[in-house]
């Protein structure tokens, strides 16, 4: 059974198959006429036929029709969670291959988003790095936008190997514009075309996968689940739909409600991760926040399994596994991480 783990099966390329057939030499059997015999040959043209093999993008684990993501590398790009009324609503993240929410300041949460099969036509609102960050970034590698950040921050990012560029670099790209529609400093975006035409990106290596997804016809294991409410900071609700096949997230703080992207559509995870790390001490550089193990409540069509989340160094994946150690396989689709601090948990709704 095939698990999209490997890089050496990540992208399989066209598949020649060709049949050349001879046909054989025939002549008259009578040794008699023998010399007298004319001998005749016939060949059949020789005939090529190609098979493209469809490109099966990393980190969702879906055909990607374009074929063009093998010639990029992973884009990671901070993104605002702003919950004023006021805000613009974030552009991209409806499309991302993978999202992981960040509580920050115990008030509030961002966004760090992963961009690969997918790219939209803008990003943003971009926003300042964060000491989580690196860890989240380290083992995949790319290219990561932030729009600034405190020294320490700044620093820890630009220590991590991936290859930054902040609102400066995102200016020498052409890729950054500011929307006269909203305020400073909710109004950053960004054009990834133009990011990821500029000569100066580095790493244009797709990336390995960071799931096991389950087969064609293989279902998700797990509780009946209708509702995944997470009770901290941005107070987020996923709400499973099975016409989309996705979870629709609300935002209730501040009754914000359904969580709009800016192209109109309710972002909508195919697979929903809430994953329990320590408490986030004030101003730590600490990448070993998400290096360890800890608890992992893994949603995915319609059900939920709890199990356990472990990531034995910062250049390893994340490895998700149920109460009997069987590592949990996802749904191939977009997939939502959320991280809680301590013992927050969510509370699931059959």
């Amino acid at each position: 059974m095939i698990r999209h783990r490997s890089r050496a099966v990540r992208y399989l390329v066209p598949l020649l198959v060709g049949a050349l057939v001879l046909g054989a030499c025939s002549g008259d059997d009578d040794d008699d006429e023998a010399a007298d015999t004319e001998k005749t040959t016939t060949t059949r043209e020789a005939t090529t036929t190609t098979t493209v093999v469809p490109v099966i993008a990393p980190l969702t684990g879906l055909i990607e029709p374009t074929g063009e993501s093998v010639n990029r590398g992973p884009l990671w790009v901070k993104i605002d969670n702003n919950m004023q009324a006021q805000r613009p609503p974030q552009a991209g993240l409806d499309v991302a291959d993978v999202v992981y929410e960040e509580p920050i300041e115990r008030v509030a949460t961002r966004f760090l988003a992963l961009f690969h099969s997918t790219m939209p036509e803008r990003i943003g609102p971009v926003r300042s790095t964060r000491f989580l960050d690196p860890g989240i970034v380290w083992h995949v590698g790319g290219l990561y936008v932030f729009s600034g950040g405190t020294a320490p921050k700044v620093a820890a990012i630009r220590e991590s190997p991936v290859q930054t560029v902040d609102e400066n670099g995102m200016q020498n790209s052409g890729s950054r514009h500011r929307d006269p529609n909203f305020s400073a400093p909710h109004n950053l975006f960004i054009t990834p075309a133009d990011l990821l035409a500029w000569d100066e990106v580095a790493d244009r290596t797709p990336p390995d996968p960071l799931f096991a997804f389950l087969d064609e016809g293989e279902a998700f294991g797990g509780t009946a689940a209708s509702v995944v409410a997470i009770p901290t900071y941005s107070k987020a609700k996923y709400t499973w739909d099975a016409t989309i096949g996705g979870w629709k997230r609300e935002q209730l703080q501040r009754a914000v409600g359904p969580h709009l992207a800016e192209s109109g559509a309710q972002i909508a995870p195919t697979n929903l991760i809430i994953q329990q790390i320590p408490t986030i001490p004030d101003n730590a550089n600490d990448k070993s926040l998400v290096v360890g193990e800890g608890n992992v409540w893994v949603c995915s069509a319609g059900k939920c399994t709890t199990g356990t989340w472990s990531r034995s160094d910062l250049d390893s994946i994340t490895t998700f596994t149920d109460v009997n150690g069987t590592e949990i396989e996802l749904t191939p689709g977009t997939t939502w991480v959320h991280f809680v601090e301590g013992d927050d948990a969510p509370t699931i709704t059959p």
